[in-house]
């Protein structure tokens, strides 16, 4: 096979495990962040309307808090009809649990939106990936 065919080749080789695998690994990493970010919003979420469902928002509850370590101690919450949302950059706002459900559908719906982004840009890079493949396998067939 001719010398500049394979240095072509191997380049191509070279530019999909070098860039194009890690751009992969680097949008599955962001998609997996995503996903966990909405799984715990509507773990959230379920809490919120099983304390609105059973009445504890009024009347209060008792739990145990995990402190670390699987270190727990015994809460008591007198009113749970507000809570603190995270709103970024370690700011807290603090809501009722009605309008807190209204952010976390807003939340969930952005971030929806942009693993679906992220999903498109991983389709597009796995696209770039078959064609550059096809490019070699077509100067392989041309150097016979």
């Amino acid at each position: 096979m001719n010398p500049d065919i394979n240095e072509k080749i191997l380049k191509f080789e070279t530019f999909i495990n070098e860039v194009l695998k890690e751009d992969l690994a680097k949008l599955q990493q962001k998609i997996d962040v995503k996903n966990a970010d909405v799984a715990e919003f509507l773990q959230l979420k379920s809490t919120i309307t099983t304390l609105q469902n059973n009445g504890f928002d009024k009347s209060g509850f008792k739990t145990q808090v995990d402190v670390g370590q699987s270190f727990f101690v015994e809460a008591h919450i007198p009113d749970a009809s507000t809570i603190l949302l995270d709103i970024g950059l370690g700011h807290y706002v603090e809501f009722s649990l009605h309008d807190a459900v209204v952010i976390i559908n807003v939340r969930i719906k952005l971030l929806e939106q942009q693993i679906a982004h992220l999903r498109k840009e991983v389709a597009k890079t796995n696209a770039h990936i078959k064609l550059i493949l096809l490019g070699i396998r077509e100067l392989q067939g041309f150097g016979e």
